[in-house]
């Protein structure tokens, strides 16, 4: 990656608050933000949940089926 493609991505996150930025002479560290990905993470884990349900729904559909194929 170039170096001006590297600043363009940290602008772009240091505008949506995810790092922040500080320069020291030819030194920039970036640090995380303050935001950390907190409604992100929240998103994330309710699709989680769900697809928690639903794939333990479809375990329960497989066994029944295992069941159902032994007895017969």
């Amino acid at each position: 990656m170039t170096l001006t493609g590297m600043n363009k991505h940290v602008g772009i996150l240091e505008q949506t608050g995810l790092v922040k930025t500080e320069k020291i002479g030819r030194v920039r560290t970036c640090m995380l933000g303050s935001c950390r990905l907190a409604s992100e993470t929240a998103w994330i884990e309710s699709y989680r949940q769900l697809w928690d349900r639903r794939f333990d729904a479809l375990e329960n559909v497989v066994q029944e089926l295992k069941q159902q194929k032994e007895n017969q």
